[in-house]
């Protein structure tokens, strides 16, 4: 799975139906770093679901 970061939040590519973030071009990767939220439309990490 690639992955993008937006607004310091990473986003599925391509990414999903549900979710308003807008590829343009951000560096790809397949990782997820530390520090960074997780969108919960494109990775389906709802909130209060790890809690």
């Amino acid at each position: 799975m690639l992955l993008f970061i937006k607004q310091n939040k990473i986003h599925q590519y391509p990414v999903a139906k549900r979710c308003s973030a807008v590829y343009q071009q951000e560096p790809l990767r397949d990782t997820i770093p530390h520090g960074v939220k997780q969108c919960p439309y494109c990775l389906n990490v709802w909130p209060g679901m790890k809690e």
